[in-house]
């Protein structure tokens, strides 16, 4: 079975809670969240714009803005109400490093 594709919002918050897991252990690495967010570097660096774009992080150096902050609390309400609603055409799927 093919692995599912992540949209937009899935990848945003893979990148936002790497950098958040990566900044509770010091420095957010550049190369660390790509890997954390298993996403090629292309990519990678094309959506780190995006998000600095929409003002959730600095790149110089890797940080997060309060709008980061922000979207990973509202991320994780919409993601626990699907859950709870038993909503079957969303699917979110947890990664344990992303716990928070």
């Amino acid at each position: 079975m093919p692995k599912p594709k992540r949209n937009k919002l899935e990848i945003y918050n893979d990148i936002l809670s790497a950098i958040e897991v990566e900044l509770t252990n010091g420095e957010a690495k550049p190369t660390r969240v790509q890997s954390l967010s298993n996403l090629a570097y292309d990519k990678f660096v094309r959506y780190l714009d995006e998000l600095e774009s929409k003002e959730m992080i600095l790149q110089n150096p890797l940080m997060m803005t309060e709008k980061g902050y922000d979207f990973l609390q509202d991320y994780d309400r919409i993601r626990d109400f699907v859950n709870a609603m038993n909503i079957k055409y969303f699917r979110f799927v947890g990664r344990q490093i992303y716990e928070r």
